[in-house]
């Protein structure tokens, strides 16, 4: 018998992988002014010798040996302002010479570009970078219709800065900066101003611009009755909502108003309908004409009418599968199904339009045929017909049989890092399909949900869904980045005991995995789950001697977005002059994020009558009751102040966005789950190469995690123990509890309902959604004992747990877990007749393939000696599934 090894520290550090992926935003334009040719130094020249650019503006620098150096190596290294390819704060340039200016200007606002060449490093050019502010552009305007006297607007938009001002008529307002899309200003408007009046932004030098569009605002005079629909004009896509609202000016506190779509009261189902709170809702189908009024009466003078018009558009419709996934070069048929497909909807294939036939909003099909020239890899779009003609996310499809250029062990690896564990089908699929094909699959793959409990079901119902998911649903790496996620925004059963609260929070998270990370703390947020665990839930605005509470206040800060340090783009420690952290935050941000909300109430049950307390109820997010809700101003992250005034739905969204656009939330969360999938330590590099994509997913969005999630599963410090002769002892992490159950049962090809999994997992000391507290059952920084390494799974594991973990590895291969729950090596038993060959084959989908001499001998040494073949194959899965090689993933 092979004796359990302790596990080795040593392999859960993350080595460095030199050379950080930067990515590289096309440029806004408009901001941009060069000059000519670097004259040589020490026989090199850059193009152009100096340039003016605009914050967030890109530039192609391009450098040239000359002389006798011409013939020379023509490649270069770039750096700004002396660092390899620059960084966010300064601007980053890739290895091509094209420079982006960062979003936000660098004090001083300057930077030089320096070219060294690759072949010669004694050979350099410089060239100097101004930087402006960008040209603030105006989008929107709140509201539009102002009364004489004072008045307070919300203006939208992009590109603004700390500086700028709300030029109403030309004249500067008190203007508050709120974010790069978001001021706010005050002003007085005086009877001489009363009809229309232009409203405009500024940026303030270096740079100074103003906005190339202007808004109107209207002034009205006193004591006159008038009404403006907002907006205007607007485009609405069919099957949407959209939030209408009436201005009053002059109606006093009557400012009730009627609605009506094309003169009809309330609208109907042709139409679109709309409330008595002015919320739209549009037809599932475009009407002919596709244009609709939406008039809103004052009911203080049915005189007073404002009407506004709202071009109805067909959505962008969405692919989540395409089947088969695989054609043959040839004729061909596909179903393609997702969400919004609109009639006449056609199906593009690398960018030929197919005969396409419209089955549902959820489905249509398509047929073609394949030429040789296409085999590889081809694009599928859906395309829905005008008005509004949009085109979907892209599917790639493979044509032809695929070269098999995954090795078992690659794709074993993958496996570990993206499922809840290998087995022979996933194993020869990743190497049939590929890895990027793979992940594609995963990305359309349909969601594995939790339904709702019954009455009597308790906490059991939704571990064992979740075990059941684990083992046999498709979205495997959609569940393993929601779980993955649940362990760093927690909440925990040891609270709230409610099988319902817990279907809706793992619900979302599987939602939201492959979303944006901003959709996904506005649902953490606004989840009574959450409001319940953090004490948000009823959180009311100070009165009567008692503040509003704090607790969420300071966790979605500590815990769920930017942690308490300020971090580099690498989620290294920024340090200040004496070398210590800098802080991220003060209490007085946490005062203001814990008046900032209030005002939220459990959402209301079916049937019943909202009301401030709603008894508790986890069917959908909390509500809003603005009467609860502070409206002071409230002091945010970096110094952003948010206005008095504000609703409670307002001033929720702008803190969110505050949060969401801190720096340290790329490097903060990837670092997390990197963690989750792949190694407990990974280096600065690895860290950095993720958060870039976290801030920018190659089209200008931020907080992509499908992209993230992509980049930590493709990145070359997830890949480089593929290769067996580049593997490092130092890269993986300890296998947690319920990743260690799930591994061993789809190895064994085990089937169960999931009863009694959770109480092994507690045994190991992690009952899934009972997390002890709010830190998750280990802390992302645990320092092994003994050790300066960091392993997150090592703080649950001690002499106990692993006594646990070898007595279910022998309960599962020798005994019983459950009436429920069997594993089936039938499969194997075959190969036992060799052990060497049934080592091979078993180590394939546990071991990844890799087995040192030394271990594979003593193995089939071990094996040799038992000669019943049955027992022959439990007892290779015993003894490897025991082992820490399989116990740490490497």
């Amino acid at each position: 018998m092979i004796a359990t090894t302790k596990f080795s520290g040593a392999r859960l550090v993350g080595a460095v992988v030199l050379g950080l992926a930067i990515v590289v935003w096309s440029g806004c334009g408009g901001g941009l002014s060069t000059s000519g040719s670097e004259p040589t130094s020490n026989g090199m020249t850059i193009t152009p010798s100096s340039v003016t650019l605009r914050s967030g503006d890109t530039t192609q620098f391009s450098a040239q040996l000359t002389g006798s150096s011409g013939s020379m190596n023509q490649t270069f290294t770039w750096y700004v302002n002396g660092v390899a390819t620059g960084n966010t704060t300064i601007g980053s340039i890739d290895q091509t010479g094209k420079y982006r200016a960062p979003l936000t200007l660098p004090t001083p606002n300057s930077v030089t570009i320096k070219a060294v060449s690759n072949s010669d490093k004694s050979r350099s050019a410089t060239s100097a970078v101004t930087l402006q502010n960008p040209i603030p552009v105006l989008q929107t305007l709140s509201p539009t219709f102002l009364p004489v006297g004072n008045f307070m607007l919300n203006v939208g938009g992009a590109n603004f800065v700390s500086g700028s001002k709300v030029l109403f008529g030309g004249t500067a307002l008190s203007t508050t900066y709120v974010g790069p899309t978001q001021l706010t200003a005050t002003g007085t408007a005086t009877a001489a101003q009363v009809g229309t009046v232009k409203i405009t932004v500024e940026n303030p030098d270096p740079g100074k611009s103003d906005s190339a569009a202007s808004m109107n605002a209207q002034v009205g005079a006193a004591g006159q009755v008038s009404v403006q629909v907002i907006p205007a004009t607007t485009e609405i896509t069919a099957g949407s909502s959209f939030q209408y609202r009436a201005a009053l000016n002059g109606a006093g506190a009557n400012t009730a108003v009627k609605w009506a779509i094309n003169g009809i009261p309330n609208g109907n189902a042709t139409l679109g309908t709309i409330s008595a709170g002015g919320m739209y809702q549009a037809p599932a189908t475009v009407p002919v004409p596709n244009t609709i009024q939406v008039q809103a009466t004052s009911l203080a003078d049915t005189s007073a009418t404002s009407t506004g018009t709202a071009t109805l558009t067909n959505p962008a419709p969405i692919v989540s599968a395409v089947l088969p996934t695989t054609i043959p070069v040839g004729d061909f048929t596909l179903v393609v199904t997702g969400q919004k497909f609109a009639s006449g909807a056609v199906v593009s294939f690398g960018g030929t339009f197919l005969p396409t036939t419209f089955v549902s909003a959820t489905e249509v099909t398509a047929t073609g045929t394949a030429t040789s020239t296409q085999a590889g890899t081809v694009q599928v779009t859906v395309i829905n017909p005008d008005p509004g003609s949009k085109t979907s996310n892209a599917f790639a499809l493979q044509v032809g049989s695929v070269a098999n250029t995954v090795s078992a062990a690659a794709a074993a690896r993958l496996l570990e890092q993206s499922s809840w564990g290998v087995n022979p089908a996933s194993l020869s699929h990743v190497q049939a399909v590929g890895m990027q094909a793979f992940l594609n699959e995963q990305f359309a793959a349909p969601i594995s949900t939790f339904p709702a409990p019954g009455d009597n079901d308790d906490m059991s119902f939704v571990q064992k869904r979740f075990f059941t998911n684990a083992l046999t649903g498709q979205d495997q790496l959609r569940q393993r980045v929601a779980w993955g996620l649940s362990q760093i925004i927690v909440t925990s059963a040891v609270k709230i005991n409610n099988p319902s609260a817990f279907v809706a929070w793992q619900n979302m998270f599987q939602n939201d995995a492959f979303g944006n990370f901003s959709t996904l703390l506005t649902d953490v947020t606004l989840s009574p789950v959450m409001g319940n665990y953090l004490d948000m839930v009823n959180n009311d605005k100070p009165g009567n001697g008692t503040n509003p509470n704090e607790n969420y206040a300071r966790e979605i800060m500590q815990l769920f977005s930017i942690g308490l340090e300020q971090l580099n783009p690498d989620g290294t420690l920024q340090l200040d002059a004496s070398g210590s952290p800098i802080p991220t935050y003060g209490q007085d941000t946490i005062v203001g994020l814990a008046h900032t909300f209030t005002g939220w109430t459990y959402p209301t049950k079916p049937g019943a009558t909202p009301k401030w307390r709603n008894p508790e109820y986890y069917g959908g997010p909390m509500e809003a009751f603005d009467s609860h809700h502070d409206t002071g101003s409230k002091v945010l992250l970096n110094g952003v102040t948010l206005p008095a005034g504000g609703t409670t739905q307002a001033d929720l969204t702008a803190a969110l966005q505050n949060i969401v656009n801190h720096p340290n939330v790329g490097p903060f969360i990837s670092k997390q789950l990197i963690e989750r999938l792949v190694t407990s330590t990974p280096s600065p590099e690895y860290v950095g190469r993720v958060a870039a994509v976290f801030a920018d997913n190659g089209s200008g969005v931020r907080g992509d995690l499908k992209a993230v999630v992509s980049a930590i599963l493709l990145d070359p410090e997830a890949r480089r123990g593929d290769d067996p002769a580049q593997a490092q002892p130092s890269d993986g992490k300890l296998k947690e509890p319920v990743l260690f159950i799930t591994n061993l049962l789809r190895a064994m090809n085990g089937v169960s309902d999931g009863d009694s999994l959770s109480d092994r997992a507690s045994d190991m000391k992690q009952e899934p959604f009972f997390s002890p507290t709010v830190f998750n059952f280990y802390h992302p920084d645990h320092i092994i004992d003994g050790t300066m390494l960091v392993g997150p799974e090592f703080e649950i594991f001690d002499t106990s747990t692993d006594i646990f973990r070898i007595n279910f590895v022998n309960t599962l291969v020798y005994g019983s877990v459950s009436g429920t729950t069997t594993v089936d090596l039938s499969g194997y038993v075959p190969l036992a007749a060799n052990p060497d060959q049934l080592v091979t084959a078993v180590a394939a989908v546990m071991l990844h393939g890799q087995v040192s001499d030394n271990m594979r001998s003593t193995l089939v040494s071990t094996l040799s000696g038992i000669s019943d073949n049955t027992r022959r194959t439990k007892a290779a899965f015993y003894l490897m599934g025991s082992s820490s090689q399989f116990q740490v993933e490497h």
